[in-house]
């Protein structure tokens, strides 16, 4: 029987939460569970054929690629058939780094791979392969808070860089990136940050009430004309964006109504809360992004389920991003927002259908599909509609000018 297998990517981001590079992880098979004999070199093999398949720039929006080499990879590197261009090899914690295994680097890193250690806690052991390394994973939660900063020292002391991965708080992030760690993964992205007690200046509750209003299906054209007409600079960039996307006329379109009648109310309502999304304190365009692959998650799972209402799945799954955008707890942004209170509760209790469909979108972006049970759903339908709302997501990104 033909598998099918999940290909999740994991965002890993600068100092300055800028999108640096995407992790390829494998993850789950047809049976719904990741098969328990399978190894290391197998997983690696499925997420080489998989982004091969659909193609890992396009996976990785240009961005260098993370992906996970055990030894058998590293005693053989003709196994790999991809270019080195913006590829990142992790050797993985398990590998022994034997004189095989350094030939191995030696000659990845001569066909101009860039090679990087993964959960590497103690670096005594691989000293013979710094030389060779570019990048050096720490997970901090496998080593107390105090060994961070003689570890971080030991990896620069090589001329590598760091990055910490499982990085859960602000505070962690913060700490960190004084000790000079150079890139960073881990919840305190996926999972938003929380800046406890902030209170929201008048300019973002306007901009909560915006989007909320833009973002309700029940708004009208009429409106929503009004709304986007308030602000001159939404204003000139719908109508560049519809202009752009309406090449096959012969004249410009000069008005918000007919670009709301010309493009669909879906699109234009779409693309506006990308943009205003966007402009919120110069944030992450990354966490914008994965707004919009939640959002259309959600919104494809009720489709494909074929629940009513689809325009406000995605509404959920976009504004479950706010947090990270604003700085303060999801519940607290949701104070500003007039939202019916099943939304609100999808939100922050993942309750009803909604909730449900976030729940899911969730997991998926975690990678961990093999562990989902929505709606009766396989394997090869839920990784379907997940790449189907990535490259959805990373389309409507670029045409707003985001990168």
């Amino acid at each position: 029987m033909e598998k099918y297998f999940f290909l999740a990517r994991q965002p890993i981001l600068d100092r300055n939460l800028k999108l640096y590079a995407y992790e390829l992880l494998f993850r789950t098979s047809e049976e719904n569970s990741a098969p328990e004999d399978l190894d290391d070199a197998a997983a690696t093999a499925q997420v080489l054929t998989n982004a091969m398949e659909i193609g890992i720039d396009r996976l990785s929006r240009g961005r260098v690629t993370f992906i996970n080499l055990p030894r058998q990879f590293l005693l053989d590197p003709t196994l790999l058939p991809i270019e080195p261009v913006r590829v990142m090899l992790e050797i993985l914690e398990n590998v022994v780094p034997d004189d095989d295994v350094l030939a191995g680097v030696q000659s990845l890193r001569d066909s101009g791979f860039k090679i990087a250690l993964d959960d590497v806690v103690e670096s005594e052991a691989y000293d013979q392969l710094m030389p060779f390394i570019d990048t050096v994973k720490i997970d901090i939660r496998a080593m107390p808070q105090v060994d961070w900063a003689p570890q971080i020292e030991r990896i620069k002391h090589h001329g590598c860089k760091v990055l910490a991965e499982k990085v859960e708080t602000e505070e962690e992030f913060q700490m960190l990136s004084a000790l000079g760690v150079d890139y960073f993964q881990g919840y305190f992205f996926a999972r938003p940050r929380i800046v406890r007690g902030k209170r929201l200046p008048t300019n973002k509750v306007a901009l909560l009430r915006l989007l909320s209003r833009i973002s309700d299906p029940e708004t009208g054209i009429e409106e929503l004309q009004e709304l986007i007409s308030q602000d001159v600079g939404l204003s000139v960039r719908a109508l560049a964006y519809v202009n752009s996307a309406a090449t096959a006329l012969n004249r410009k379109i000069d008005s918000i109504k007919e670009a709301i009648v010309y493009l669909g109310r879906g699109t234009i309502r779409n693309w506006v809360v990308l943009y205003i999304m966007s402009g919120v304190d110069g944030k992450a365009d990354e966490i914008v992004t994965l707004g919009l692959v939640r959002g259309r998650l959600c919104e494809l799972l009720a489709e494909r389920c074929g629940l009513e209402n689809t325009d406000s799945f995605f509404t959920v799954g976009l504004f479950s991003v706010l947090d990270a955008l604003l700085d303060v707890p999801l519940a607290e942004a949701l104070q500003y927002l007039p939202l019916p209170q099943d939304m609100h509760d999808a939100l922050i209790q993942r309750a009803g259908d909604r909730g449900e469909a976030l729940g899911c979108a969730l997991a998926l972006e975690a990678g961990n599909g093999g562990v989902i049970d929505y709606r009766d759903l396989d394997a090869a339908e839920l990784a379907d509609i997940y790449m189907a709302a990535v490259q959805w997501a990373d389309i409507a990104a670029r045409q707003a000018g985001l990168e």
